[in-house]
């Protein structure tokens, strides 16, 4: 029958779908973040513990396509924090890290602890960002480069997530790049 729909066109349908929720999502995320209406649950939280089961589910979903996700720490720590707030803003940057990465598909994650702080590095090895690019990726919608991107969910919202969540927990972001090596978020 010419009406019947195919396999294919029911997976474009799908997929459609999901990326039109995710930019729903990610939409009012960052609105309700940008009106304060969103407040934070702090709470004392194992950081350590959920970085890594974050990074697990993350690596288990990515290695089937060849990417190579590691966590490195020296000791756990914990926190006073949002815990749905700040997996959101982590999510973002290996999700960020895994459409940016090199061929070698490698994302570093490591978390650093000091004597007051602690900080947490996402690491790709793709193609880096432009200095003149560097103040603007946390902008709405700002995208460096739209042809070195894989097929992963991007509403170009993600960074400007993660400023927001990590600005309201009283955090520093930011991230070093070189063109031809990759970036550190």
């Amino acid at each position: 029958f010419p009406h019947e729909i195919t396999p294919e066109q029911t997976q474009i349908i799908m997929d459609e779908t999901q990326r039109l929720s995710t930019l729903v999502n990610d939409v009012l995320d960052i609105s309700k973040l940008e009106a304060g209406i969103e407040q934070l649950n702090t709470r004392e939280l194992n950081l350590t513990k959920s970085l890594r089961a974050t990074a697990s589910r993350i690596a288990e979903l990515i290695k089937k396509e060849g990417y190579h996700l590691s966590f490195d720490c020296d000791r756990e720590v914990c926190v006073t924090a949002d815990e749905v707030e700040l997996t959101q803003a982590f999510y973002n940057l290996l999700i960020n890290a895994i459409n940016y990465t090199g061929a070698d598909r490698r994302i570093l994650v490591r978390q650093i602890i000091t004597d007051t702080s602690v900080r947490v590095e996402v690491t790709d090895t793709g193609a880096g960002i432009c200095p003149e690019d560097l103040p603007y990726i946390w902008d709405r919608y700002y995208k460096v480069d739209k042809t070195h991107r894989r097929a992963l969910t991007d509403t170009g919202l993600g960074l400007s997530i993660v400023k927001k969540v990590i600005s309201l927990h009283g955090g520093e972001y930011g991230v070093e790049s070189h063109i031809g090596k990759g970036s550190t978020f």
